[in-house]
């Protein structure tokens, strides 16, 4: 796993969204990666929302991902309170 960054408008929030992740521990088919998220209302616009993520993901005999569990906690803003962020997340694929 590389690090990431994407810019890609989030269904929840209708604005901007970056993310930065870094893969920290791999063992056989499972890895965990850590990051951060952070969602605003345009590209350059103020962070309304800021979440850390922890990701377990598990993949197949192929080197795909069979599924993935994250963990996310929200970030208090200096001035604003943020939205709070559910966890955990699981997705089976």
């Amino acid at each position: 796993m590389a690090p990431t960054a994407g810019s890609t408008p989030p269904r929840a929030t209708g604005g901007h969204y970056e993310a930065a992740y870094r893969t920290v521990a791999v063992d056989g088919d499972v890895a965990v990666a850590t990051g951060i998220k952070r969602y605003g209302g345009r590209p350059g616009g103020p962070v309304v929302r800021k979440c850390r993520s922890c990701f377990v993901i598990r993949f197949d005999a192929e080197g795909r991902c069979r599924s993935f569990t994250e963990w996310y906690i929200a970030r208090p803003l200096p001035e604003r309170r943020s939205r709070s962020c559910r966890s955990p997340r699981r997705a089976s694929l």
